[in-house]
């Protein structure tokens, strides 16, 4: 085999090796997102059904309430109203230089990376809510289908 030919696969088989090692670091990351997002989902709604079982329902679920929609503007609002996701140097102002727009579409990419865990918080609090509307009209409705 000639010289270039084994420089050629030996790249080749770096190459593989390097995507391999990316996607581990993905699937790792992912993982740890998800393990993230069951922990974080198991608190919230430990600690609502915890005060939720003592005289504070109101206070409970107002406060819930609260945090909840706080957490969903400040995601809407760091994010921009998500005005610049999916956009493309095309799409811009033709005032704008190459550099400025290359700018302005990775800020935007950096901004949805960096607010994942306020969206960790609100399916947290969403999973809460949907388990607590669950319990106090689906379940009933189900029981009085099935006794009848």
């Amino acid at each position: 085999m000639s010289k270039k030919r084994k420089n050629k696969n030996l790249r080749l088989r770096q190459s593989d090796a390097a995507e391999a090692a990316a996607k581990k670091r993905v699937l790792y990351g992912n993982l740890l997102r998800l393990l993230c997002l069951i922990a974080v989902t198991m608190a919230v709604f430990c600690i609502y059904r915890f005060f939720i079982d003592k005289y504070y329902f109101n206070y409970v679920l107002t406060v819930y309430m609260i945090i909840a929609a706080v957490v969903i503007f400040s995601y809407v609002i760091y994010n921009r109203g998500f005005s610049r996701k999916g956009l493309t140097p095309d799409m811009l102002p033709d005032t704008m230089s190459d550099e400025e727009k290359k700018e302005f579409i990775e800020d935007g990419e950096r901004r949805l990376v960096k607010s994942r865990p306020l969206l960790i918080l609100i399916f947290a609090f969403a999973f809460t809510f949907v388990a607590d509307i669950m319990e106090l009209y689906a379940l009933p409705l189900i029981k009085d289908i099935f006794t009848k």
